[in-house]
Parts: structure tokens; C-alpha cells; sequence
């Protein structure tokens, strides 16, 4: 039996312009399906209704049974950081550039909305990235990734060189701008911009990147998504790295240092419009068969 939704978070990006008339027609919609609303925020130019509280995005994501998520890739990645371990969906409206994740267009927001909310959907499990870093023996950070966990060079223009082992398995060090370890939402990011192949999202896997190798030898690779890939930073590495985790969260890394990624127990779940096709979305936004 599908969920009713009965109570739905709103969380926008709260100085756009365009985000107070979207919110102003989605509050009007689910107030006329008399469906219970929380905010994140107050959003500039809407007036919330007395009875919409506020709630902080945690505890917003414990009361609903569904998230709007209104901006960009990058506002839903931040929301899910945070809610994934709770279960709650999230259905993204894009007023971001391609929105990957956030893929209902404000113009039909509220009539795909309506669809949502009489049970015409798809619900889409999406896997998400664990990173530790080690420092002497020792973990100093832990965290968690939607998109990928990204080794790279810190401020200066050299490489950096590394060592990477996948299930205990030495695979080689590598000379290179830095590598990307993503999952297959992460494809079709930061890794495939770095040339990496684009994973569906049902696919049990995580492709590993290389940013600019000083070799012709170093391709990308995909590997199951059960493995456990552990990078470390050569002593002989002269230049500052870093890791960052979907770009939004950076820790300093030094020679020694060794990164820890795998597969999170917990991943996250979107909601689509009910004729969502993941390869027709990659069609349109890619530009796939058009002519130049």
C-alpha cells in the first residue's frame, strides 16, 4: 500500500527569487489536500502560514513522510547528508542547471505534486558513500557522501602521489591531479566530468576515477559495490591535499594519511513522477542523438 503523505517538509533555497512563488502555489495545493506542512525556513517573499511551523532539517525529516526538496543537485545533496539515515524521500524541483537528482521542473510542480500525492510514483533507492580518514593508527574524521569522496591536490598546480588498494588488493601508486570514488549517482558527476562512465542508479557498484594521471596507463574503473577501496597519500608526495566529500565537506590530508571509503549501511531515497526513466533523463539533459 503506498504511502499517503500526510505530513510534507518544504526545503527551499531562501533568497531566490524564484523560490517564494513555487512555495506559495505547492503550500496552496497541499492546504487544499489538507495535508499537514513543516518548513526548513522562512523563504524571502512568502508568507507562511501561522499554522506551518519551522523545524530544523533533522527533526523536519523525522515528523514528514516526504521532503521537497526546491534548488539545485547541490541543496538536495546537503538535505540528504543529513536525512538519509532517517528514510524519509525526497522529491527534488530543479532550479538549479541539470538537476541529475532534482528532476521535476518548477512550471509542473504542483500538478506532478497532485500526481504524487494520489499515489503516482516511483520510489528509487539511491547508495551512498562511508569515508574515513586515518592518522597515525588513528581515525580524525568520518563522513558520509551522496555523490563521491575526492582526493585531490590542495591550491597549487602539482600532483599529488598516491597509493590505492581495493579489498586489500595493491592496485598500483598513481601520479595525479587526484581520484574521484564515486557511486552511481555520483557518475554522472564530478566523474564523469573527469571521463569516467555513467552508472544506473539500480547498479550494485562505485567507479573510481583518476583527475588527470601523469600516465596513459590509468583508466577509470568500476568495482562491486561491497569493496572496500583505501588510498593513502605517498611520503613522497611534496604537495598539501585534501579530501571532499560531494564538495561540501573538506579535510586536510597528508602524506601517510589513508582513506577509507566504502558503501554506507544507509543510502537515501528519492521520489520521481510516476513516468520517470532514468536513461530518458539522461537523453534530454546530455543531449543525446542531437545534431551539433
Amino acid at each position: 500500500m503506498m504511502p499517503e503523505f500526510k505530513t510534507v517538509g518544504l526545503i527551499g533555497k531562501a533568497n531566490d527569487p524564484r523560490t517564494a512563488p513555487l512555495v506559495d502555489r505547492l503550500v496552496q495545493l497541499l492546504c487544499e489536500r489538507e495535508r499537514h506542512i513543516l518548513m526548513e525556513a522562512d523563504i524571502e517573499g512568502f508568507q507562511r502560514p501561522a499554522d506551518v511551523p519551522i523545524r530544523p532539517v533533522g527533526e523536519l525529516a523525522r515528523e514528514a513522510d516526504l521532503l521537497i526538496v526546491i534548488g539545485g543537485d547541490g541543496t538536495l545533496l546537503a538535505t540528504a547528508r543529513v536525512t538519509a539515515g532517517i528514510g524519509t524521500p525526497l522529491l527534488g524541483i530543479n532550479l538549479g542547471r541539470l538537476g541529475f537528482l532534482v528532476d521535476v521542473s518548477p512550471d509542473t510542480a504542483p500538478e506532478e505534486l497532485g500526481e504524487v500525492l494520489d499515489g503516482a510514483y516511483v520510489l528509487e533507492p539511491r547508495s551512498m558513500l562511508e569515508a574515513e580518514v586515518v592518522r597515525d593508527g588513528v581515525t580524525v574524521h568520518t563522513g558520509v557522501a551522496v555523490n563521491d569522496a575526492v582526493l585531490h591536490v590542495l591550491s597549487v598546480v602539482r600532483i599529488i602521489e598516491f597509493d590505492t588498494t581495493i579489498d586489500g588488493v595493491d592496485v598500483g601508486r598513481l601520479r595525479a591531479d587526484g581520484l574521484v570514488v564515486a557511486t552511481p549517482t555520483g557518475s554522472t558527476a564530478y566523474a564523469l566530468s573527469a571521463g569516467g562512465p555513467i552508472l544506473t542508479p539500480q547498479m550494485d557498484g562505485m567507479v573510481i576515477v583518476p583527475v588527470a594521471p601523469h600516465s596513459l596507463n590509468h583508466r577509470p574503473l568500476v568495482v562491486g559495490g561491497d569493496s572496500v577501496i583505501e588510498i593513502q597519500l605517498s611520503p613522497d608526495s611534496r604537495s598539501p591535499a585534501q579530501v571532499a566529500l560531494d564538495g561540501q565537506e573538506n579535510v586536510d590530508f597528508g602524506p601517510g594519511d589513508r582513506l577509507r571509503i566504502r558503501r554506507r549501511e544507509y543510502g537515501m531515497t528519492l521520489i520521481h513522477p510516476h513516468n520517470h526513466q532514468f536513461l530518458r533523463m539522461l537523453r534530454s539533459k546530455l543531449r543525446w542523438g542531437e545534431q551539433p
